[in-house]
């Protein structure tokens, strides 16, 4: 559950892609919402499913060169 997955350049891309297409979502969605607790709550659960994406795209095959087992 808590092991780490070391990026190989493959994977380096596949998550630096994943971020660059997400972020700029995420810039153009905010852009249109004004502050608030909305807003904050939409960025939290942004940055959660980013964590997790980013995670699962490190855990497929492929993109990793060892992993860390704690």
């Amino acid at each position: 559950m808590f092991d780490s997955h070391k990026l190989n350049d493959t994977g380096f891309e596949a998550v630096k892609n994943f971020k660059t297409i997400l972020s700029m979502a995420v810039k153009a969605s905010l852009d249109l919402m004004p502050e608030g607790r909305e807003r904050a709550i939409f960025t939290t659960k942004l940055e959660e499913a980013i964590f997790f994406g980013t995670k699962a795209i490190a855990g497929k095959e492929g993109n990793f060169t060892e992993i860390t087992v704690y």
